[in-house]
């Protein structure tokens, strides 16, 4: 049984017209499912020394941030929402579709030299996480990577951040994404656009472009920087 497709809802529509929300409370609320996500988690962090500490976005980000720190025996920043700290180190304002938010770190809480992990439910458009990579720098610390349950590719939010970014789900694809595909012309192609809710535009090799169903898409394939090839798998 896969936990995330059987436990992360998607809500049509919400919370205005045309998203699509991706609800994991379900998640949560079952306990095997709610562990095999930090353990999932887990696994993608680095060797216990090559990093001191996590940073959590409010307020979902403390859900995923404190068995992870609790379990590595590692600090645990909190990224507050404005006003919910007594004494404030650095603050971050960032921009949301329609206006602003601001986020806050205690003080004294990262210390120069601290390398730290950003840690967050979701990443969409990168506009939170991005503010946590720049309080880190803001305190002298070090951001390390950026860690998320979820991520909403076709947003391309890891742009922004400046350092490795791992998803344990990923929803949707972006231009120039490889793909692994079947019954199709060629078992890899690079994604132009979308056609429509359930066709995208593929181009191969060789120049010649091929009309896909997203249902022929078998996964997302991600080069790195040493040539290796990882594959993710395609969520819709």
């Amino acid at each position: 049984m896969d936990v995330y497709d059987n436990f992360i809802r998607s809500v049509i529509d919400y919370p205005i017209k045309g998203i699509n929300f991706r609800d994991i409370t379900p998640l949560l609320a079952n306990g095997n499912a709610f562990h095999q996500v930090i353990m999932d988690l887990n696994k993608e962090l680095p060797p216990y020394d090559r990093y001191d500490k996590f940073i959590a976005a409010e307020s979902r980000g403390f859900i995923f941030g404190a068995p992870l720190a609790s379990m590595n025996n590692k600090g645990l920043v909190l990224a507050r929402k404005a006003g919910k700290l007594p004494l404030v180190g650095y603050r971050e304002t960032y921009k949301l579709e329609y206006g602003e938010a601001t986020i806050e770190i205690p003080k004294d809480a990262i210390a120069p030299g601290d390398r730290v992990i950003i840690i967050d439910d979701l990443i969409a458009t990168g506009g939170s996480a991005k503010a946590m990579v720049d309080l880190v720098r803001s305190a002298g610390g070090i951001p390390v990577m950026a860690l998320f349950l979820i991520e909403l590719r076709s947003l391309q939010g890891y742009k922004k951040l400046g350092i490795p970014v791992v998803s344990i789900v990923n929803y949707g694809i972006h231009i120039s994404d490889f793909l692994q595909l079947q019954n199709c012309k060629f078992p890899m192609g690079k994604f132009k656009e979308k056609v429509n809710e359930t066709e995208i535009k593929v181009v191969y090799d060789d120049g010649t472009e091929q009309i896909v169903e997203k249902t022929n898409i078998v996964s997302i394939i991600q080069k790195e920087k040493d040539g290796r090839l990882t594959y993710i798998r395609y969520r819709d």
